[in-house]
């Protein structure tokens, strides 16, 4: 995250500490214009203004239940078959229609038009069964970190949901409740909502995987929204802004050398000393390469070689990412990156494979699209703050659904009010407020009810 950003979050919990943390709804407004100056505000998610705030505070321990559920249960990357498991067993009780991909770790559910025909089939349909259709996501997978939340439903077994994708999920199956309970409505203005309960965002494969296993399809969505909730961020308030995420290359190295006993290192080709010199140059690229004014990062996280410290091994491993905004200038250094490491592979005498781990584009959002959901989510949430300052190194795999389909996507405050201490999402000690789960199930409704409303076929 910028300092610029870290500096706003500072001063809007100064100025309205009183306020911000009080409760669900016990917040200063602090609403850019384009909030209320969205088209759809009045003539869209107004009118179910009262109704989706209501409802979702209605269950809303229901929501945190289902929550502590999923939390307890974290599972990493595409293979999430418990997850999956408990998201199609909440939908069932719903009696929403349902498909999976990824081998069974996705679920899409539809819900209006198209479920009737999703219901006799395999869960999916033709896009001329669907009429409107928008696409709300939630991502599921957790991360490999041993939780020390002391949470009393955190989880034990070496994973942990510290990113708050339990909440995402939890979320959208709020808005899943909320929006079933309005089906016929959704069917009268012939338009349908696909949900999307998304696993490897972490991983970056999810949503490739998704896509190529047909997510874009059987219906295909006009239009999509996701929210990502922030453990820092106090309750209530909402970022938003674009490019909002930047793009990320993530590669494996391996060089190969011949390895041998340390007292003879002539006899031996070392990969050690050539992975530090790959390291060293891959870092000169951005001060050399890159222009200053670039927002550039290119971080070396993993370096393995060697088992014992007197034996030179065969080979050495470095992963990183390389991560930016400027599509062209990141094309252009992915190119050098392949250049610079068989470089100085060839002169230490090794050899060097690069392996592509992701590639993600930047999360670059529809300005309509945005503005329209402002209005929305402003609607059901009439206390909330917005402010335009999303903007961090930080990336996500929504951006390969924004670039394909007009897209919005905020991030939303969930910092627990019981401690002055906010540990930062990926942190074993994150913690999420529970108060964030009836918010966001309202404006993810809230965000489908509205775009129907003002895109009646």
């Amino acid at each position: 995250m910028p300092l610029q950003l870290y500096l706003a979050l500072y001063a809007v919990k100064v100025r309205a500490a009183k306020t911000l943390l009080e409760g669900i709804y016990g917040i200063s407004s602090v609403r850019s214009s384009t909030a209320t100056s969205a088209s759809g505000y009045r003539s869209g998610a107004d009118r179910y203004r009262r109704w989706s705030g209501q409802r979702s505070q209605a269950f809303a321990g229901e929501l945190a239940a289902w929550r502590h559920d999923l939390h307890q249960t974290p599972e990493l990357g595409n293979n999430l078959p418990q997850t999956s498991a408990y998201i199609q067993a909440r939908l069932d009780e719903m009696d929403i229609p349902h498909t999976t991909l990824v081998d069974g770790s996705c679920v899409v559910g539809l819900i209006g038009a198209g479920a009737a025909a999703a219901a006799q089939g395999n869960g999916t349909c033709a896009d001329e069964q669907t009429g409107t259709v928008i696409m709300l996501r939630g991502d599921m997978d957790a991360l490999p970190v041993v939780e020390e939340s002391g949470e009393p439903f955190a989880s034990t077994n070496g994973c942990m949901h510290a990113c708050g994708h339990d909440m995402h999920a939890t979320a959208l199956l709020g808005a899943a409740r909320l929006l079933k309970a309005r089906e016929a409505e959704l069917v009268d203005a012939n338009a349908t909502v696909k949900l999307l309960f998304q696993p490897g965002e972490e991983t970056f494969e999810g949503a490739r995987a998704a896509i190529a296993d047909g997510l874009l399809q059987n219906p295909r969505p006009q239009a999509a929204f996701a929210m990502h909730v922030n453990s820092q961020s106090p309750l209530g308030l909402v970022l938003y802004g674009s490019p909002a995420l930047s793009g990320v290359y993530g590669f494996r190295i391996t060089l190969q050398g011949k390895g041998g006993h340390g007292s003879s290192p002539e006899i031996c080709i070392d990969p050690i000393t050539a992975g530090v010199h790959v390291h060293l140059a891959l870092q000169e690229l951005i001060s050399r390469e890159v222009p200053a004014a670039k927002e550039v990062a290119l971080t070396v996280g993993k370096f393995a070689g060697g088992l014992a410290a007197n034996v030179i091994p065969d080979t050495c491993v470095l992963e990183g990412t390389l991560r930016g905004f400027d599509v062209e200038l990141m094309t252009h250094l992915k190119e050098r990156i392949a250049e610079v490491v068989n470089g100085v592979a060839a002169t230490y005498r090794t050899l060097a494979a690069i392996e592509t781990l992701s590639d993600v584009p930047p999360l670059v959002l529809d300005s309509d699209m945005t503005q329209a959901s402002l209005g929305y989510v402003g609607a059901v949430l009439p206390k909330a703050a917005f402010l335009p300052l999303f903007h961090a190194m930080a990336s996500e795999d929504f951006a390969l659904i924004s670039s394909e389909i007009p897209s919005a996507y905020f991030t939303v405050g969930a910092a627990v009010t019981d401690t002055d201490e906010h540990f930062a999402q990926h942190h074993p000690k994150a913690r999420f407020n529970d108060a964030e789960l009836p918010l966001g199930a309202a404006a993810y409704a809230a965000v489908a009810l509205g775009y129907i409303a003002d895109h009646k076929e």
